[in-house]
């Protein structure tokens, strides 16, 4: 009985991952109810499904309430962005689906279907990118396309997983579908970034920066001197004036040690003629002092 509610067993495993993802489905949707909060909704969404990989898992509604909180402005601007691209690609949708009878719009309807896919894909990867790296909301758009492209395989794979439950969804009988509504309010949003994450972690994992098992000297950051740091802001200096630079101080510690070195050397003198003066008068006081008898006799 001890090891059936063993929390290492795989079944008390099982409940308490999927009670995490009851937690985490609820907490999107009423974080969500304002509409435009879904982009940092979404973006705690990925972190604390990302984090579920990690050994310092923790909790999981203080990470997707961390996370909210980080990415609530950034998460809010790219989804209003894409809220609008989304908007427009549906109006566009439904003024060619008016006009089915025209041969011509064909090929225009099957454009905008490839661009709602690939809508969904940026999406998907722009919020996975968001919720794990710090950067402007338009250079997280870029890496969310540039990614979209170079890891197209996963991209397909996430796109393609999508569209199957909508399509069982939508072939099943009616009671399935009245199910169907009861999963996306206990499990469907949580399970469906889960399983996007599955794709993205690795890829995310790979562009995070490798951590040191040795700090640096002194707790100071670690330079690499030929690296090229002209992108952060700062202007490197060209050899050649580092040479001089390092030529003048040369000469600048070498006057100050020749000057340390004469100003020791005069006080060694003076030392030196202070010392004779007072041997004198040590010397001088016996000659007085033998005058003295000689005058006396």
């Amino acid at each position: 009985m001890n090891r059936l509610f063993n929390m290492d067993n795989p079944l008390m495993r099982f409940l308490s991952r999927t009670f995490d993802m009851m937690v985490l489905n609820l907490l999107f949707i009423v974080c969500s109810i304002p509409v435009f909060t879904i982009g940092a909704s979404l973006s705690a969404l990925h972190y604390a499904c990302m984090k579920m990989k990690e050994p310092d898992e923790g909790y999981v509604y203080r990470n997707f309430f961390k996370s909210f909180r980080m990415n609530f402005r950034q998460g809010t601007g790219m989804w209003l962005i894409m809220l609008v691209l989304g908007i427009l690609l549906f109006i566009e949708n439904r003024m060619a689906v008016q006009m089915a009878g025209n041969a011509s719009v064909k090929p225009v309807r099957i454009m905008i279907y490839i661009a709602m896919i690939l809508w969904y894909m940026i999406l998907t990867w722009m919020f996975a990118l968001q919720s794990r790296f710090v950067n402007t909301v338009g250079q997280t758009m870029k890496n969310a396309v540039l990614i979209t492209f170079a890891k197209a395989p996963r991209s397909v794979a996430m796109v393609l997983i999508f569209i199957a439950e909508i399509l069982i969804v939508l072939k099943a009988p009616g009671i399935v579908q009245s199910y169907a509504i009861l999963w996306m309010l206990m499990f469907g949003f949580s399970v469906q970034v889960l399983i996007n994450t599955q794709l993205q972690y690795p890829v995310i994992l790979s562009l995070m920066p490798e951590e040191k098992d040795e700090p640096a000297a002194d707790n100071r950051f670690a330079v690499d001197e030929t690296a090229d740091v002209s992108g952060l802001g700062y202007t490197p200096l060209p050899k050649e004036e580092e040479s001089a630079a390092g030529t003048g101080e040369a000469e600048d510690a070498g006057t100050e040690e020749a000057g340390s070195a004469d100003a020791g050397t005069g006080e060694a003198e003076d030392a030196g003629t202070e010392e004779t003066g007072s041997a004198d008068a040590r010397i001088g006081k016996p000659e007085e002092t033998d005058s003295a008898k000689k005058t006396e006799d």
